[in-house]
């Protein structure tokens, strides 16, 4: 008996002593509600218990340690599930949320592996849902760079969580600065290369962004042996608190390259959106609340898309980590749009160009 207790302090002592000189942490959110939904007018509702309308549910292990002289090295490991089935999202993959590690001080940071892009933590500071909620930006920005990906493939979501990426990030006072540079992992034809800037100010109530991102097309959108051509997208936007409002707004335009790409009537030439929105404290929780307008450009001889969303949110806080919600969102969709709805990590389809999806959810979120 002495001889095995032996044996089990001898093994956990250099564990310990590993925990003792880095901060290893585990922490997650478990997010479900009970959503009515419709895909347009003369379709039926789907009511659903689901997984992500606020926020995503995840998983995660990060960690820290301290190398001296100000200098730390760090990680992130973050899993996505729909806490409704237990299954994997972002397309199965097992850290699809972040995977990252890297060295940082007070000031810098340098990062590698699948991670956030500038530009989508621009977008981010600006959107009063912070990419949460039913009427959040998601559906016509940071979802819309690779039309062909499915969740899973490198391009699926191709401006928000970027594989194979650096990060660098810089302080200085009120200014924060960040680079991306990727490599793209489909092909030898260096089809998904990213590069990605952005600029923030933030000081007292004021927070100002922009962010310029250039990438390469992706695989699934070309035809087979294209090579990939460049693309554009940028945002300026940001936040100001009154107190009794905090008021958010942006605009964001994505340009993609016509080149390699057969044109059809629902092919997008360009997109562009504008956004308000606000969070307004009362009581115990907050009603947030965001106005989008989008435009399509189409090929010649097809009707702009027009594309109006707007959703309402109340969040009350039962505690710091534990909040029930209702949302409600729609989008109003011209003859020659079909833009989704969005929620944190689900969304509701148009069946058709023209139709209006809308949804309404009641959930609770807990934070560990």
């Amino acid at each position: 008996m002495c001889r095995k207790a032996f044996l089990v302090l001898a093994l956990a002592a250099p564990m310990a002593s590993a925990f003792a000189q880095s901060q290893v942490s585990l922490y997650g959110i478990v997010d479900l509600s009970v959503n009515v939904e419709r895909a347009g007018s003369g379709t039926g509702s789907t009511k659903t218990l689901q997984s992500g309308t606020g926020y995503g549910s995840r998983v995660g292990f990060k960690g820290q340690e301290d190398l001296g002289g100000g200098l730390s090295a760090n990680f992130v490991l973050e899993s996505g599930f729909a806490a409704d089935t237990g299954a994997l999202q972002q397309g199965g993959l097992l850290f699809g949320r972040q995977a990252f590690v890297g060295l940082s001080t007070s000031r810098w940071s340098l990062t590698a592996g699948r991670q956030y892009s500038p530009l989508w933590q621009s977008v981010t500071l600006s959107d009063a849902f912070g990419q949460t909620y039913w009427g959040n930006a998601q559906a016509t920005t940071l979802a819309s760079a690779s039309p062909a990906s499915v969740a899973g493939d490198g391009g699926h979501g191709a401006l928000s969580r970027i594989n194979n990426s650096i990060s660098a990030s810089a302080t200085q006072g009120a200014w924060t600065e960040r680079l991306m540079l990727a490599a793209g992992d489909e092909n030898t034809s260096g089809s998904g290369r990213l590069a990605n800037a952005s600029l923030t100010y933030s000081a007292g109530p004021l927070a100002v962004t922009a962010s310029l991102a250039r990438l390469r097309q992706y695989a699934k959108d070309l035809p087979a042996g294209a090579a990939p051509d460049w693309q554009t997208a940028y945002e300026v936007g940001g936040q100001y608190d009154f107190g009794f409002v905090k008021l958010f707004g942006a605009y964001y335009t994505f340009n993609p390259s016509e080149s390699n790409v057969t044109l059809k009537a629902t092919t997008a030439t360009r997109t562009r959106a504008f956004w308000i929105g606000g969070q307004i404290p009362v009581g115990s929780g907050r009603v947030i609340t965001q106005l989008t307008s989008t435009r399509f450009d189409r090929p010649a001889g097809v009707a702009q898309g027009r594309a109006t969303t707007w959703g309402v949110t109340y969040e009350h806080a039962l505690s710091k980590r534990s909040f029930l919600y209702t949302s409600y969102g729609q989008v109003t969709n011209n003859a020659t749009s079909s833009l989704s709805l969005y929620g944190g990590t689900t969304s509701v389809a148009p069946k058709s160009a023209g139709d209006d999806p809308k949804a309404l959810s009641v959930g609770m979120r807990h934070a560990f």
